[in-house]
């Protein structure tokens, strides 16, 4: 039984790692979204800068952050079950 839930756990850390990478990676589309259609609206001066790549490193940065948070969250949560079930387990 033992060995099943660490093979559950290990499958969770490495969903949450390609949760970490598909949030950065849609942060950063969501950025680049969001920067090409609301610069143009802002005039003409930063117009030009919807084309580079390299802005929406912010949407990045926010992707990660949001799903560190997440994926901290749940394993909080795996941690505090393992606690629980063996609680003077060092």
């Amino acid at each position: 039984m033992i060995s099943i839930r660490r093979a559950v756990i290990f499958v969770a850390q490495i969903l949450a790692l390609f949760f970490i990478v598909f949030s950065t990676m849609a942060g950063a589309l969501a950025g680049q979204d969001w920067l090409s259609n609301a610069l143009p609206s802002l005039g003409g001066a930063f117009a030009s800068l919807s084309a580079r790549t390299g802005i929406s490193i912010f949407g990045a940065v926010a992707g990660f952050f949001v799903s560190t948070i997440l994926v901290a969250i749940f394993f909080l949560a795996v941690e505090i079950a393992n606690n629980t079930r063996n609680p003077f387990n060092t």
